[in-house]
């Protein structure tokens, strides 16, 4: 009897282990702030290039920081030679905040270049974030063409008792032509063939090789999964278009965190390479259902088996 009982509860148990019911709810507390994001925005300066880098800082922990900072140096990925290095003081961040730092410095050439961001607490490195950006140069003879660069999302909060979502889409637009007096930039959410949800907004006076962001607030169902398509209108005419390449679950992302995703089918002068981070590939599912058959099976012969001999 002892012997069907352990038999009986090792099989309930490897069913959990397959299954993931034993580490689902698992949830390790990062132990130290950590870089969520970072924004690359570039613009030609006579012989240089202004770069404006943005880094979202979070704390995870149930305490407060100590002193952080942040460091960015650029690098040329071919002769490994440091372009420009920028340290500045973020302060420190309270228990379950964020923040956000925003360093603009110039680099002296144009091609590939390696953004490096080191974030410090109390002069020791927690965390750092690497990014693989494109400059390039003005033309001598502009094109009178806005296009789009990416597309920054940030979920501000849930409504209608969780029904809903509030969030902003924030597409980047590079202007490699004359100066136009407006753009208007026109993001659409789509679930389906059937169902898309469409905001807009207007960017006034937009500079000849200016890169800004049009930033539009929609609220739409929470438990949906979006796509998202993007058009660029200036002087009456569709200049770019884009789209991303997967769905979003708008439900998942944090709250008041951007995350940038890339455009596809449109020109890009600015490409940003995500930094790799390692993602836990889910277990391909319909294999638990078997494992709890044969289980109960197993059991099902011992205990007949047991009765038999009895």
């Amino acid at each position: 009897m002892k012997v069907m009982n352990f038999l009986l509860f090792f099989s309930i148990f490897l069913f959990c282990i397959c299954s993931g019911c034993l580490n689902e709810n698992v949830v390790e507390e990062a132990q130290h702030p950590m870089i969520t994001n970072v924004d690359v925005m570039s613009t030609p300066a006579d012989e240089e290039f202004e770069l404006k880098v943005t880094v979202y800082v979070q704390n995870p922990q149930s305490s407060d920081t100590g002193t952080l900072s942040i460091k960015v140096k650029t690098k040329d990925p071919y002769t490994n030679l440091i372009t420009s290095d920028h340290m500045e003081n973020v302060g420190y961040l309270k228990a379950g905040s964020q923040t956000y730092k925003s360093l603009t410095f110039n680099v002296p050439k144009s091609g590939e270049q390696l953004v490096m961001v080191e974030l410090f607490e109390d002069n020791n490195l927690v965390d750092e974030y690497i990014t693989q950006i494109r400059l390039i140069e003005q033309t001598t003879a502009p094109v009178s063409n806005v296009i789009l660069t990416d597309l920054m999302i940030e979920t501000i909060q849930a409504t209608n008792y969780g029904e809903d979502i509030i969030f902003e889409a924030s597409p980047g637009i590079y202007n490699q032509g004359d100066e136009v007096d407006k753009v208007t930039i026109v993001v659409t959410a789509v679930v389906d063939q059937y169902t898309r949800y469409t905001g807009s907004v207007v960017v006034p006076n937009v500079e000849q090789s200016q890169r800004t962001r049009g930033t539009v607030r929609m609220t739409v169902p929470a438990d949906e999964s979006y796509s998202f398509e993007v058009d660029v209108i200036a002087d009456g005419l569709i200049t770019a278009s884009g789209q991303t390449g997967t769905a979003v679950k708008l439900h998942d992302l944090k709250l008041e965190t951007p995350t940038t995703y890339a455009l596809l089918e449109s020109e890009i002068p600015v490409e940003e390479e995500m930094a790799a981070e390692e993602t836990a590939e889910e277990e391909s599912p319909g294999f638990e259902i078997p494992m709890l058959v044969i289980s109960m099976l197993c059991a099902v012969g011992i205990l007949r088996k047991k009765n038999r001999k009895i």
